[in-house]
C-alpha cells in the first residue's frame, strides 16, 4: 500500500512537471498528516492523556501545566520519504505559554535529469508549516487553555494558508487527583484551506500512584474535521503508560480511526513509546504503525524540563 502523501504528491509533481497545471485541490495530504502528528513520545491523537512533559503540550497544554522548557523532535517514517519536525518552548509570564512550531516535507522532488534541463523545478517544494501559540490557566480542580495556530501549505508552488483557533478544559471530578477528563475543540477560522466543521475530543484518564511507580490508563475519541479535506473523520483510543520514580516510562496505544479518503473506511493505529530523564533532559523515542497520516515509523526527541518543575510534578503524584 503507498501513502497518500506520496500520491497526491507525485500527481502535483507530474501535472507541473509535463503539463505546467497546478495541482487539482487546495490542500495537500501533508499538511494533513502535520494536522494529526505529535512530537515523542506523545503515542496518538486520541491517547494523548497519559503523556507527561512537554511533549504533551503539543496536543493538550492541559495535560501537564507545570511543564516548563525547551524541546524538539525529529521524525523520520518508513513508509514514506516524509520528515518531520516539532519544537516547543514553554515559561510562565502570569499564565503558561507555550510556543511550537511543526513541519514536514518530502526530500528531493526531481532528479538532476530534469532540473538540467527546467532549473525552475529546484525552486518547488512540497512542505507544510503549523505554528501555535497556547495559554494555560490553573485554578484548583480545572485547567483550561485557549490558544491560536497558522498553517502553511505549499503543495508544489501553490500556496495555502490557514487560521486555526483552540480551546482545551481538564476537569478532576469528585476532587480526585487520579481521575480527570479533558476536553478539546479545534476550529479553522480563515485563510484559503477551505474550512471543516471544527474537531472535538474527549478523553477520560485515570493515573494510580505507588511508591516506586505509577501507572496510567486513558480512554479517548475524537470526531469532525479541521479541514474539509482532513484525512480522517473520527476515531477513539485505549492507551497505558508506566512510570519509575519520574526517571523512565514505558506506553503502549491502540487507535481505530474512520477514514475519510483512502483504500479502506477503516485504520488502525499502534503505538509504543518509551522516554527517559537524566538531570534536566528527556529522551523520549516512539514507533507507530499505520497508514494514517505520516505513517509508520520512528521518532525521537530531546526535551529540556527545567528540575524545579519535574521534582514539584514528582511530589504531587507521590503525595497522592
Amino acid at each position: 500500500m503507498i501513502q497518500p502523501i506520496v500520491v497526491r504528491a507525485a500527481g502535483s509533481i507530474i501535472g507541473i512537471a509535463l503539463f505546467g497545471i497546478g495541482p487539482a485541490v487546495s490542500q495537500s495530504s501533508l499538511l494533513s498528516a502535520l494536522e494529526g502528528s505529535a512530537p515523542a513520545p506523545v503515542l496518538d491523537q486520541t491517547t494523548h492523556a497519559i503523556t507527561r512533559g512537554l511533549a504533551a503540550l503539543w496536543v493538550d497544554p492541559t495535560i501537564d501545566p507545570r511543564a516548563k522548557g525547551l524541546m524538539f523532535s525529529v521524525t523520520q517514517n518508513s513508509y514514506a520519504s516524509v520528515e518531520a519536525f516539532h519544537g516547543i518552548v514553554a515559561f510562565t509570564l502570569g499564565p503558561r505559554w507555550s510556543i511550537g512550531y511543526g513541519s514536514t516535507r518530502l526530500g528531493t522532488l526531481f532528479d538532476s535529469s530534469l532540473t538540467n534541463q527546467d532549473p525552475s523545478l529546484l525552486g518547488l517544494r512540497a512542505q507544510s508549516g503549523w505554528g501555535r501559540l497556547d495559554g494555560t490557566l490553573r485554578a484548583r480542580s480545572v485547567t483550561t487553555s485557549v490558544g491560536v495556530g497558522w498553517a502553511i501549505d505549499d503543495n508544489v508552488g501553490v500556496v495555502h494558508s490557514a487560521t486555526i483557533a483552540r480551546a482545551h478544559a481538564r476537569i478532576a471530578p469528585w476532587k480526585s487527583t487520579n481521575l480527570s477528563v479533558g476536553f478539546q475543540h479545534s476550529q479553522s477560522i480563515g485563510g484559503s484551506v477551505p474550512s471543516g466543521k471544527g474537531q472535538q475530543g474527549f478523553d477520560v484518564t485515570f493515573r494510580q500512584p505507588l511508591r516506586q511507580y505509577s501507572f496510567s490508563i486513558t480512554v479517548g475519541m475524537r470526531r469532525g474535521e479541521l479541514w474539509k479535506s482532513s484525512e480522517t473523520t473520527s476515531g477513539y483510543g485505549l492507551g497505558a503508560l508506566v512510570e519509575f520514580l519520574d526517571q523512565m516510562n514505558v506506553s503502549a496505544a491502540l487507535g481505530r480511526y474512520r477514514m475519510a479518503y483512502g483504500s479502506s473506511l477503516v485504520e488502525s493505529y499502534r503505538s509504543f513509546g518509551a522516554s527517559m530523564r537524566i538531570g534536566t533532559i528527556r529522551f523520549s523515542a516512539r514507533y507507530s504503525n499505520t497508514y494514517i497520516g505520516l505513517g509508520s515509523g520512528f521518532a525521537g526527541s530531546v526535551a529540556y524540563e527545567p528540575r524545579q518543575a519535574t521534582q514539584r510534578t514528582k511530589l504531587a503524584s507521590l503525595s497522592r
